[in-house]
């Protein structure tokens, strides 16, 4: 199984998962046009893709979702409060399957877990996410506030996490966001900041963790620098060999191998 961030930030987010048989894609929130450009680019067919996953109902996650699954002629996977919230974006589906966090599902070749975690969102899901007959494991752990005790659990098995790493708090607060804006984006339904997200891989740490690729970084109130050398420097401090990622907004990260 690999992965391959497509684009994370507040302008969209897509994640393509692929295996030995299977491909979907965690999220899809930019256009279908401008995901067409995207495996164009990487080529890889888009046709291969056999179903998209939602995390929540923010823009920048279903944007082109309801495009692209009728493009392709797909399933939507989304909890049913999630739906609800995001049905006029969605838009007419044909086939829907609806999941519960906490209740692991399949799709073709994958284990899909989902479970909560705090955001200002319905009813966000973040994923764990493996291949039959393959002990690896890839984490999907974006767009939450703080990481709570069953955060902690789901990632103490993965062999690579997708990890929030949103905004330096320096930034943040000296930036440009109007006040309310600040107390949102950094409270506990919001984002985490790159200190929060290196105090987190601090407490997971394990033998088997291969990959960490930091995502959903704020063009506003981060920089890709202050991030990787954030948890750079933790890894180091802990003498973990772990590979380090940065996806970004506007260029796909390489495949990663879970």
């Amino acid at each position: 199984m690999k992965v391959r961030v497509l684009a994370s930030g507040s302008k969209g987010n897509c994640i393509l998962v692929s295996g030995q048989g299977s491909a979907l894609l965690v999220d899809a929130g930019l256009s279908l046009k401008r995901l067409k450009e995207i495996f164009f680019d990487i080529d890889f067919p888009i046709q291969n893709i056999q179903a998209v996953v939602i995390s929540h109902e923010h823009s920048d996650h279903i944007k082109g979702a309801g495009a692209v699954v009728r493009h392709l002629g797909i399933p939507l996977y989304v909890n049913e409060s999630t739906y609800a919230a995001g049905e006029r974006r969605f838009g007419r589906i044909r086939e829907i399957n609806f999941f519960e966090n906490g209740i692991r599902f399949t799709m073709q070749d994958f284990l899909i877990e989902p479970f909560s975690v705090p955001h200002d969102s319905a009813d966000n899901s973040c994923f764990l996410i493996s291949e039959r007959n393959n002990a690896s494991k890839l984490a999907i752990l974006t767009d939450l506030g703080y990481p709570t005790k069953l955060v902690k659990q789901k990632m103490k098995s993965p062999s690579t996490i997708i990890l929030e790493s949103n905004h330096d708090i320096d930034m943040l607060i000296n930036g440009p966001y109007a006040w309310w804006l600040k107390q949102r984006v950094k409270g506990k339904h919001g984002h985490l900041s790159n200190v929060q997200a290196s105090e987190l891989v601090g407490e997971i740490l394990h033998d088997g963790l291969k990959n960490i690729v930091l995502a959903h970084l704020s063009e506003t109130n981060n920089e890709p620098e202050l991030a990787y050398l954030a948890m750079k420097n933790f890894l180091a401090s802990k003498n973990a060999t772990c590979n380090l990622f940065v996806a970004g907004q506007h260029q796909p990260t390489e495949w990663i191998e879970v």
